[in-house]
């Protein structure tokens, strides 16, 4: 395609190249000939839309999107934007991936602070077709150009940007931070999400305190909406998920903050929280399956803690618990080889009776497995996963399959940067060195590069002990 020229120019000069007429291009097209004749005749040129610059596009032969970029400069830049046009073609550019061409709307647009709400809504409407890519170019110029900091949209525009980033863990962090200072001024219907975001990432890193005090607020907002739902209504706490959900999610939350410090007798009260809901008003279908789920969820848990707390009576019950809902194996198991290296027993027994999901977890990719966590938090966990077993292994005298759940877990963690975790792995293997094959010392050196290749790409963050 030829620079400097314009939509008509190419019009003009693929009729005459193709021999036709303009009625005949006209009806190849689609395009209504009068409509036609204004864009190519009229002085100045009737504007295109861009339904009929796909078509033309089409009938020219050409690759979708191929006339994008003249249209940006015809249509937005060298002439007055109307939104009545904009709209549709940040739309089709957002299905397109036409991410060069959003930029350089938006650069025009930017001048002008009027436009910031006609941008937050085209935002939100590729947000909610899943365009997310696209939709953050609009977010952040929504925040680089909203000049009342208290605005909703604001808020908003970070909680869309954090809902995008959260499955990413080298971004997570850096948008749960940003997040953080906007939390309290989002409308009802995403503030309960958002802290439960807070607090799941916060988790991942490890950060008990900051995991404690979002599922404080969690917890808090969900039980000050409950005590208000007879005064508004309960027609408008229209919320992304059921209120229980939320306030059996603080509760949960809190207990597994205490739960993964070592303080399980405040871990046991706080599980009590949400084992039987039961009695949560305005339950429909969707609600009262949330209370049975966490009902299950109680179940399990108030077994964990008995088995972290080294009573192995509770063993059995707690095997039976695993095999009538495998979703919960992996933790399942974790728990129990946490508590055998720290009690020094052996589950070698219960390990064989899991042994087919076990073979499960190695042949199967993190972001394959379907459980009820998120993709990356299957990842962490089975990474924690890996790191006990390595330490089970290496008490039992196993080094060769110990260092073999070392390099796993360290795979993992580089891959996701899971900083703990890598530098627990490190210090599992050079303390067991002397009995690596040549090949495991070759992988593990492949993995330190990996390591370092991470900080050069992502700055760390010493606040937060994190990878932005």
């Amino acid at each position: 395609m030829e620079k400097n020229t314009t939509i008509r120019a190419q019009i003009e000069k693929y009729i005459q190249s193709e021999g036709i007429s303009m009625q005949c291009f006209a009806d190849a097209s689609k395009v209504n000939p009068g409509t036609l004749s204004g864009i190519l005749n009229r002085n100045p040129p009737r504007p295109i839309s861009v339904n009929q610059l796909d078509l033309i596009t089409e009938a020219m032969g050409l690759e979708e999107g191929s006339l994008f970029e003249m249209y940006v400069d015809e249509c937005f830049i060298h002439s007055l934007p109307h939104w009545r046009r904009l709209r549709p073609f940040l739309l089709r550019c957002s299905e397109l991936n036409k991410l060069d061409c959003i930029r350089s709307v938006l650069g025009y647009l930017m001048d002008d602070l009027s436009n910031i709400p006609a941008i937050f809504e085209t935002a939100e409407a590729m947000f909610e077709d899943g365009r997310h890519e696209a939709s953050m170019l609009l977010y952040d110029c929504v925040i680089e150009s909203e000049k009342y900091t208290h605005s909703e949209r604001l808020a908003i525009s970070y909680f869309r940007i954090f809902q995008i980033q959260i499955k990413d863990n080298q971004r997570n962090l850096k948008a749960a931070v940003q997040f953080h200072l906007y939390r309290s001024r989002l409308p009802e219907i995403y503030a309960l999400e958002g802290l439960h975001m807070l607090s799941q990432v916060f988790a991942l890193k490890m950060q008990w305190s900051e995991m404690e005090m979002y599922a404080d607020e969690l917890r808090e907002l969900a039980q000050a909406l409950y005590r208000n739902r007879n005064r508004f209504g309960d027609e408008h706490l229209e919320l992304l998920k059921p209120l229980v959900y939320y306030y059996a999610q603080g509760h949960l939350l809190k207990a597994s903050c205490y739960e993964f410090q070592g303080r399980y007798e405040e871990s046991k009260q706080w599980i009590e929280g949400y084992a039987d809901l039961s009695w949560f008003e305005g339950l429909d279908e969707e609600g009262w399956k949330v209370v049975n789920l966490h009902r299950v969820y109680a179940q399990g848990n108030r077994l964990c803690i008995e088995i972290k707390m080294g009573n192995t009576s509770a063993i059995y019950e707690y095997i039976t618990y695993l095999r009538e809902h495998p979703d919960e194996t992996l933790e399942g198991l974790n728990t129990l080889l946490e508590s055998a290296n720290r009690f020094g027993y052996f589950v070698d027994a219960e390990l064989e009776l899991f042994s087919q999901q076990l073979k499960s977890f190695w042949e199967l990719a993190p972001e394959q497995w379907d459980t009820h966590y998120r993709k990356h938090f299957n990842a962490f966990r089975f990474a924690s996963f890996c790191k006990v077993y390595a330490e089970y292994y290496f008490r039992k005298g196993d080094y060769p399959e110990g260092l073999e759940q070392t390099l796993h877990c360290l795979q993992l963690s580089v891959d996701n940067s899971y900083t703990e975790h890598i530098i627990g792995c490190m210090a599992l293997f050079e303390q067991h060195r002397n009995f690596a094959t040549p090949g495991q010392q070759q992988l593990y050196q492949s993995f330190c590069l990996g390591v370092r290749a991470n900080e050069k790409n992502h700055a760390y963050d010493h606040s937060t002990g994190g990878y932005l």
